[in-house]
């Protein structure tokens, strides 16, 4: 088999990236996308490194019974999705199959049976906020998705799987951008002064935040465009706009924000409510981009760590506060750890006014810092760490702390499994592992594993 040979293949199951795997007649394993898993498809080879082969599907020969079309004119050029290819209950059913793979590869040893992944409660338009490259294409400077496998940007004006006020926002930006005559960045050359655009909605209180992402800091004549010629457009056209900022992002590199931000209309917020709570957090600070599903994802992790009100919680990586608040309410204390300092600043203004500040002790900086000096009973530990998961040195703190439970919170299958073994050969073993559509349409998928405590060979409370 080599480029641009035409090959007939049989897909046996899915990756991480949402692409069909198969395995060709003289061995080699091939990576489709857009395709399913049972289905047989023609293709045309058109990479092929010493491991492993991509191919382009051109004739879906035997297609899965829930192949669906896509509802999206740009799927298969923008890299956002990578599912629509995929009726929405057999989407539900691959994330569960690429949680399976994930632990029977790297965590290697009997685990309990994976739920079915619990839907999301809405297909499309879920997505609370967008974060779009500006660059110039064709002589237009634009604001878009990059194209898949790339850094070559594809235009947006609109986007199904975001919410409709996001949507709108994008398009007045789309619109307005050109007027500006401030330069797009350049990746190559690391010029030019706009990087991205941020938009977040909250979408049970309708407010707007907008940011742009800028290379460097603004001078007086261009923050004067940005008042006069973008927010004056902004707020004719969304009445509902609360917050304009600029951030700073000087630095090379793939990652979309800076640690700076300049408020320059509103208070640099946006507020969102997860009943019974409301929370307020800034341009940089994490939140889930499923307002709903959230909601859902909260309760379980609460319900597993949280046993009794007598009960004392450890959680890493807490961000704004949105779980910690769900651990708070049922227990009698907890212990949150977060690093991003408007994140922190953030979370203590969210326990004031939820009424939680109380039951909740917050720690600012990186867990690495404090996991050693922490001191126990913890009776559970929530970790909710980036995709790239947990460093040895937190899981050995967790370990040492020797709480009864742990729940930990994952969007990324294979650091969970890879962290799981490690909890694994501390002492935990895994009871229960839940996922969450958090990201209907995508080939990401969120999950929550309950470990607990072995002592001499006989396990502990789960």
């Amino acid at each position: 088999m080599k480029t641009g040979d035409r090959v007939t293949l049989h897909i046996d199951k899915i990756s991480s990236d949402g692409s069909g795997i198969a395995r060709h007649d003289d061995g080699m394993i091939v990576f489709v996308p857009g395709a399913l898993p049972g289905e047989t498809v023609g293709c045309i080879v058109r990479v092929k490194k010493r491991e492993y082969a991509i191919a382009s599907p051109v004739d879906i020969i035997t297609p899965h019974p829930q192949r669906a079309r896509p509802f999206c004119p740009l799927y298969g050029v923008c890299g956002g999705c990578q599912l629509q290819h995929a009726a929405y209950p057999l989407q539900c059913e691959l994330k569960k199959s690429m949680v399976e793979d994930a632990f029977t590869r790297i965590y290697k040893k009997p685990f309990p049976p994976v739920s079915a992944c619990i839907p999301s409660p809405a297909e499309r338009g879920y997505r609370n906020k967008a974060s779009l490259p500006v660059r110039r294409e064709k002589g237009r400077i634009v604001p878009g998705f990059y194209r898949r496998r790339s850094h070559e940007v594809i235009p947006v004006t609109d986007c199904p799987v975001l919410a409709p006020k996001v949507n709108k926002a994008l398009g007045v930006m789309a619109e307005v951008l050109p007027t500006l005559g401030l330069s797009p960045y350049d990746e190559k050359t690391a010029r030019g002064l706009l990087r991205h655009l941020i938009v977040r909605q909250g979408q049970a209180t309708g407010d707007l935040l907008l940011s742009v992402v800028l290379s460097r800091k603004i001078v007086p004549g261009e923050r004067e465009i940005l008042l006069s010629k973008l927010l004056s457009p902004l707020l004719k056209a969304l009445p509902e706009l609360r917050s304009l900022t600029a951030n700073y992002n000087p630095k090379a590199g793939n990652v979309i924000a800076g640690p700076e931000t300049e408020v320059l209309y509103g208070d640099g917020l946006v507020k969102e409510i997860l009943p019974p709570y409301a929370f307020e957090y800034d341009t940089t600070a994490f939140f889930q981009i499923n307002t709903l599903q959230a909601i859902e994802l909260y309760k379980e992790a609460a319900s597993l760590a949280v046993r009794s009100e007598k009960d004392s919680i450890l959680e890493l990586y807490s961000g704004i506060g949105t779980l910690t608040a769900f651990l708070a309410a049922p227990s009698s204390h907890v212990t949150a750890v977060e690093e991003w300092p408007s994140s922190v600043l953030g979370m203590k203004k969210n326990m004031e006014a939820n009424g939680l500040h109380n039951r909740v002790t917050i720690l600012s900086g990186a867990v690495e810092d404090h996991i050693a000096s922490l001191s126990p009973p913890f009776d559970g530990v929530v970790v909710d760490p980036p995709r790239t998961g947990c460093s040895e040195k937190v899981l050995q703190g967790i370990a040492s702390l020797s709480p009864e439970r742990i729940v930990y919170v994952s969007c990324n299958p294979a650091t969970l499994a890879r962290d799981g073994a490690s909890l694994h050969e501390k002492g935990y073993l895994p009871r229960k592992i839940t996922c969450f559509d958090m990201f209907p349409q995508t080939s990401h998928v969120e999950t929550i594993v309950l470990m607990s405590r072995v002592e001499n060979g006989v396990s502990g409370k789960a």
